[in-house]
């Protein structure tokens, strides 16, 4: 006999963790958690991981800020160790971003977020190991920190587990079961399940599964390269932290890692993948040489460490880089929580929170509202004052 659940949710990754668990929290009934393959097996285990605040709107900062929180008191909030550590964050810009570095601050001001302008100068003091070359303006948010994205995807499966949830890995989603306008299921590789409200949490998988449906979710898989480099000793000490770097003008952001390893990304997208099953994984000879480049530019250090390898994840880009949250058209029961864009690690606790409340109540959390699905067709794109960088938001 075919199980029946209250809630399905399709994707196994931080943000379809953090929902399930939020949906236990709200006593929601029985929740399915369900993943194609291992919990953290896609895109969230190659996430850089970085949890800040500095975007460039009101409700994304809000956001942040509150999710913030929760990753500072993680064991407390949600329970187990997330791997948080507070390193700082640096943003550097030439003469170009100056004026927008300067106004996305000033909104991060008043909205209490603990960040500060600072003269190229004043670099050595907070981030000594960063180079001022070429800037004209940066600012530094001291509260930024990184999290260990396979232990946060599996703190919240776990606290998911010990409320009640049920999660099945190895289930790949081929269909989701509608019947008279309304979601009833989905057909996995295995079995038939059956909910009446499933939510789709999939990144870049998500389009395929809304496709038989008619619903054309504007979300594009590009791929992002990572370069590890071993520091040299002086830098920062084998074990220790430097600040997060972002760099506007060369395109590239620095993160510090354990065991003296700082991970060299890029901040804007390097190739579109059409298939995010079917990308190159690994890095070309030319994304090692130019990671390796732009990371010494910006951290002279740099020159001197020796790689360690890298590797490709895939990013779920909307036209706006922002995400689609909320009920999809059609079929009554059907949500999504997809398009993050390379921001869905540092926003999966509020996200998680906000989703199950609007699933469990049918209400939308007010900062929520602008990121519904139909703000495409209704000319409502939100619009980052970082028009070059989907990354910084």
């Amino acid at each position: 006999m075919a199980e029946t659940f209250d809630y399905i949710v399709i994707g196994g990754g931080v943000m379809g963790a953090s929902i399930t668990y939020h949906l236990t929290q709200q006593r929601a009934g029985r929740v399915l958690l369900l993943e194609r393959q291992a919990l953290c097996s896609g895109t969230t285990a190659r996430s850089g991981a970085i949890v800040r605040q500095h975007y460039s709107n009101d409700f994304s900062i809000r956001m942040a800020k509150e999710s913030l929180h929760i990753f500072q008191h993680f064991d407390e909030v949600i329970g187990g160790d997330c791997g948080f550590t507070t390193t700082g964050l640096l943003v550097v810009s030439d003469e170009q971003g100056e004026e927008t570095l300067r106004a996305n601050v000033a909104l991060q001001q008043e909205l209490g977020v603990n960040t500060r302008l600072i003269s190229p100068a004043e670099i050595a003091e907070v981030a000594p190991e960063y180079s001022s070359d070429g800037v004209t303006q940066a600012c530094y948010e001291a509260d930024t920190g990184v999290a260990d994205p396979t232990a946060t995807t599996y703190c919240f499966a776990q606290r998911a587990k010990d409320h009640g949830a049920t999660i099945y890995e190895q289930q790949a989603v081929i269909g989701i079961l509608t019947q008279n306008e309304r979601v009833v299921g989905v057909e996995t590789a295995r079995e038939t399940l059956y909910a009446p409200v499933v939510v789709i949490a999939a990144n870049a998988w998500s389009v395929a599964l809304t496709q038989p449906l008619g619903i054309a979710l504007p979300i594009t898989a590009t791929r992002h390269p990572m370069l590890a480099l071993r520091r040299p000793n002086d830098l920062g000490g084998r074990q220790g932290m430097h600040s997060v770097g972002f760099d506007v003008r060369n395109g590239i952001y620095l993160r510090p890692d354990l065991g003296g390893v700082t991970l060299v990304g890029a901040t804007d997208n390097v190739l579109t993948a059409s298939d995010p099953d079917q990308y190159h994984q690994e890095l070309t000879v030319e994304e090692r040489g130019f990671f390796h480049k732009q990371g010494g530019i910006r951290m002279p250090g740099l020159t001197r460490a020796v790689p360690r390898g890298g590797w490709a994840g895939i990013y779920d880009d909307t036209p706006d880089y922002h995400p689609i949250l909320g009920p999809l058209p059609g079929y009554e029961g059907l949500y999504c929580a997809a398009g993050f864009s390379g921001h869905g690690f540092k926003l999966s606790p509020i996200i998680g929170s906000w989703m199950a409340q609007l699933l469990t109540t049918g209400q939308t959390p007010e900062d929520m509202r602008p990121f519904a699905y139909e703000r495409f067709a209704q000319g409502q794109e939100i619009r980052p004052r970082y028009s070059s960088s989907g990354v910084l938001g």
